[in-house]
């Protein structure tokens, strides 16, 4: 989190920044708040979990062989419908926009355009939206269990991953990408956290960080030639700056698509210092989630326009683009918190992530592993926006999760004990108890 607005004042923007004071304190607070939240959840005592039993272990592992199934087939449909609605017509049409990623970039917009001059709706894709929390499911669970499952369910996994990025890689952009680096990320962290051996748990976490650093870079190096592309085309040379020396070193295509790789997660802090000197002027709900604004507007004739968030009302103040540049997770939040109010939200986002990274190693639950792998991208996208607010697939997973969750909590309800007995274990190869001692090895 740091380590961004670090890099951010390296960069040509930071010359522009007109409260550099006031930026600085807003984000270490926000930041020592999260802080503060995490280390008192991080401290408490751990509970003891008993061991399952092995018929229930069995149920488990059927269990996370379905999962893994139903989230690949999800990403395999979604994937293919949403290629279709962005204009695939064979393998050779996808082909070709992989290869000019900038140029494929700016046709999606022309289909945006589209649907919206339209309406055009496609009914498939509305199904799955609501079906979001199956794309929850499908990164962790494989990651966690991969040595659990038989070769034919990893397939169906990797084939849903493969789709779905197949579509990213189709329209140009990078999220999708990212999400999926993410949500492996999370997953090996928890994997190589669990067992009671801390030589093997050693052994786990440098594979893992081998694992990740490799699909990161991976990664880097596909945004790098992506971001070098949309220079050209876009014209923005001006805007990414690039340095000499990386000029000499790789040319200045490359170079370019360096600069800009830098200035991608970071350029969102100038948009924040923008918003910081903005009046506070409450958006009804509007403004913190995107997805949830996008219904009112569909669904209840609610104008949007009549509530303008902190970024809207910032471009017009500014002139700082609010649908092209980010300002960081904190004005989304601030729309409806307030500033002050969203230092005291990364309060609770610390407590709950810590509580989330605890019940997923202790308890090994299935709830708990998937909300904490969300909350990895939540955390992760803070120098952009609200992540899981802003499309709907992914608000609705989120939520759907969150109601899951708090069912479990709480089996005194109606339904309560039938969901945690459905849902709120995975599975553990351990007949040990975990202890607290054993937690704080």
């Amino acid at each position: 989190m740091l380590g961004t607005f670090g890099l951010f004042w390296t960069g040509s923007f930071a010359q522009q920044v007109p409260n550099a004071g006031e930026l600085c304190l807003f984000v270490f607070a926000a930041t020592a708040a999260f802080a503060v939240g995490y280390a008192l959840t991080i401290r408490r005592p751990v509970r003891p979990v008993v061991a399952t039993a092995r018929n229930t272990r069995a149920q488990d592992s059927r269990r996370v062989r379905q999962l893994v199934v139903a989230g690949g087939i999800y990403y395999i449909v979604l994937g293919v419908a949403l290629l279709g609605e962005y204009g695939a017509t064979s393998p050779g049409s996808i082909w070709a926009s992989i290869q000019d990623p900038a140029q494929a970039y700016a046709n999606k917009f022309t289909v945006y355009q589209a649907q919206q001059d339209t309406g055009r709706t496609n009914a498939a894709i509305q199904v799955l939206t609501l079906l979001g929390v199956l794309g929850t499911v499908l990164v962790p669970v494989l990651v966690i269990h991969w040595r659990r499952l038989t070769t034919g369910v990893r397939l169906v996994g990797i084939a849903g991953i493969g789709t779905y990025s197949l579509f990213f890689l189709y329209i140009g952009t990078l999220k999708g990408l990212g999400d999926f680096v993410l949500m492996t990320a999370g997953g090996l962290l928890i994997a190589s956290s669990v067992g009671w051996d801390r030589t093997r748990q050693r052994t786990r976490r440098r594979r893992a960080t081998v694992m990740v650093a490799v699909g990161a870079a991976l990664f880097c190096g596909y945004m790098v030639n992506s971001q070098a592309d949309r220079v050209v085309w876009f014209g923005t040379q001006d805007r990414v700056q690039a340095s000499p020396v990386v000029e000499r070193m790789v040319g200045p295509h490359l170079a370019n698509g360096v600069a800009a790789v830098v200035h991608y997660p970071t350029h969102g802090y100038l948009g924040l210092a923008y918003n910081l000197d903005t009046p506070f002027s409450w958006s009804h709900g509007m403004g913190s989630t995107p997805a949830v604004a996008s219904y009112a507007s569909q669904y209840l004739g609610v104008d949007s326009d009549r509530y303008p968030t902190y970024l809207q009302r910032t471009e017009e103040r500014t002139g700082w683009p609010a649908g092209l540049y980010w300002a960081t997770i904190y004005p989304w939040l601030a729309s409806d918190l307030t500033f002050p109010g969203a230092i005291l939200f990364m309060v609770f986002l610390g407590w709950f992530f810590a509580r989330t990274w605890r019940e997923s190693v202790v308890s090994k639950r299935l709830l708990p592993t998937l909300i904490f792998v969300q909350l990895v991208l939540l955390v992760g996208y803070i120098p952009a926006n609200n992540q899981l607010g802003m499309s709907r697939p992914g608000m609705i997973g989120f939520v759907t999760l969150l109601v899951l969750y708090l069912a479990v909590a709480t089996p005194r309800r109606p339904g309560g004990a039938f969901v945690r007995e459905a849902l709120a274990s995975t599975s553990s190869h351990s007949h040990h108890t975990t202890t607290t001692n054993q937690m704080s090895r």
